[in-house]
């Protein structure tokens, strides 16, 4: 059984309907790891839905957090704001509303291209609109019991001066951690920049530290499931506290755990924007269609860590998307959780039938050798019968595979056939090479131009002219690239003009 069919399962034990809450600091590019718990939610959402529960998902962006520091994507004007809300600090590129807004817009964007439902909540919005205010006023009534369940959870000693509300100075708009007095509905506060003043909680005036923040919305936005990172996982952090706290001072049941694993890039570590150690989502759904994006968190537990190589470990993740699919039309065997992967891969409806499948790395390899769609659809054409359904899906793979040339893709993987005589000189080519060259023009004019003939006869004149293939394959590269190596030899030649081919190699054959 798939995990997120057994998270339902459980989930359907407890209650008839569910919410399930995901959400990010859009203090950064939100990146590919960051979509490991949207996508983990709402595969929860779908399975329940499948087993006819009733079950929505929100998305809650944490509009409201401080600017920590200044990371190294932002100039170092932006020191002045350290401190300040998101939702209040200018936008980076200074077209969109603030800095908040400028990271959430290309997330919201992604979750539609990946057929995320959901119903979107923004924390300063919540605070303005009075949605926090009951709870606020409850955890300052209980403020001290709330102290000690962070000390005997948490295991750590709270300062004295620790209140759980933090106050926007009115002045500087940063927040400050140390009230003066509190008498409902004002919070009192002396400001490091001098100012003093009072915060209404009723408003947006200021907010509740993460650790009671958290329990709070899910008292009031009756959360029943959640993912989240393992760091908030260990024992005696967030959400141990959390657990006590919506228990012991709001009266209700935490949600469902779901923890995930991160996910890390490929020989630098978990992905975080605040580092640069990041792919971001938007740069992953323009190098493939959003379906794989998906299958790459689906298809494996939360509780494992993904390695995610946005170079050739690509190619390798769209192949097994690939062959998932052919599992579930019943094309190739497998498993029936590799059929469920697949259906909960898509970002729309389940296609009633497979459509015509083109491995990426022969994809690449024609996007390079045709400078245009077109170009590109009469190569594939000629072995492919291609329907319009075909395409439209073919046209998607064949965009994403120019941006991943462009950005991610290594250098080995990149070549460029030369219409004129490359400047290689026959020196280059031994006896043999020459040879094996002058012999496959000759035989080029019997065989059918498909991959499979063109490897075979490749292997069969080698060996019958006493030849070792890795050098037949060189002397072809050197011939068409200039170099010693280059993409699967036979789906590379079949993308070429026959007669081309024939006219290089007997340039480099002539007397």
């Amino acid at each position: 059984m798939h995990w997120a069919d057994v998270i339902a399962s459980e989930l359907k034990k407890k209650s008839g309907n569910h919410t399930i809450a995901t959400g990010i600091t859009p203090s950064g590019p939100i990146h590919v790891g960051n979509m490991r718990e949207i996508l983990t939610g709402d595969a929860v959402v779908r399975a329940l839905k499948d087993i006819d529960v009733n079950a929505k998902m929100i998305y809650i962006g944490d509009t409201f957090d401080q600017l920590r520091k200044v990371y190294p994507f932002l100039s170092r004007e932006y020191e002045e704001y350290v401190g300040m809300p998101l939702s209040e600090i200018p936008c980076p590129c200074g077209s969109h509303k603030s800095y908040a807004e400028h990271f959430l817009l290309p997330l919201l964007e992604a979750l539609d291209a990946l057929g995320v439902e959901h119903e979107t909540f923004l924390t300063h919005e919540m605070y303005k609109n009075g949605m926090y205010s009951k709870a606020v006023k409850t955890v300052l009534e209980k403020k001290d019991k709330i102290r000690k369940i962070l000390e005997n959870v948490s295991k750590r000693k709270l300062p004295k001066s620790w209140f759980p509300y933090n106050a926007k100075c009115s002045k500087c708009k940063k927040f400050v951690t140390t009230p003066t007095k509190y008498e409902y509905p004002y919070v009192h506060y002396k400001c490091e920049c001098g100012n003093e003043g009072k915060a209404d909680i009723r408003k947006d005036d200021g907010k509740l530290p993460w650790r009671i923040d958290w329990p709070a919305r899910w008292s009031f936005l009756n959360i029943t499931c959640e993912p989240f990172g393992k760091d908030h996982a260990t024992a005696g952090g967030s959400y141990d506290t959390g657990t006590a706290i919506i228990r012991e001072i709001f009266g209700k049941e935490p949600p469902y755990p779901v923890v995930y694993e991160w996910v890390q890039l490929k020989g630098k570590g978990a992905m975080h924007s605040s580092t640069g150690i990041a792919v971001s989502a938007t740069d992953m759904l323009s190098m493939t269609p959003p379906e794989v994006l998906r299958f790459m968190m689906v298809r494996t537990n939360p509780n494992k860590h993904i390695d995610f190589d946005p170079g050739f470990g690509l190619l390798n993740l769209v192949d097994l998307y690939d062959k998932c699919e052919r599992i579930y039309f019943n094309l190739e065997k497998g498993e029936d959780d590799q059929k469920r992967v697949y259906e909960l891969a898509q970002s729309k409806n389940i296609p009633e039938k497979m459509s015509t499948q083109i491995p990426y790395p022969h994809l690449v390899t024609v996007s390079q050798i045709k400078d245009s769609w077109d170009g590109v659809l009469d190569v594939l054409s000629r072995t492919k019968k291609i329907s319009d359904d075909d395409k439209i899906n073919l046209k998607q793979r064949y965009e994403c595979v120019l941006f991943w040339l462009k950005i991610f893709a290594p250098e080995s993987v990149k070549f460029r056939v030369s219409e004129a005589n490359l400047p290689v000189t026959l020196t280059i080519f031994d006896a043999q090479q020459k040879l094996f060259l002058k012999t496959i023009t000759e035989k080029m004019r019997e065989i059918k131009w498909t991959p499979e003939e063109i490897h075979t006869k490749i292997y069969e004149l080698s060996r019958g002219l006493n030849i070792e293939p890795k050098k037949s394959f060189i002397a072809i590269y050197l011939a068409l690239l200039g170099k010693e190596n280059g993409p699967r030899l036979g789906h590379f030649l079949s993308s070429l003009d026959k007669n081309f081919v024939m006219k290089r190699f007997e340039e480099i054959t002539a007397p």
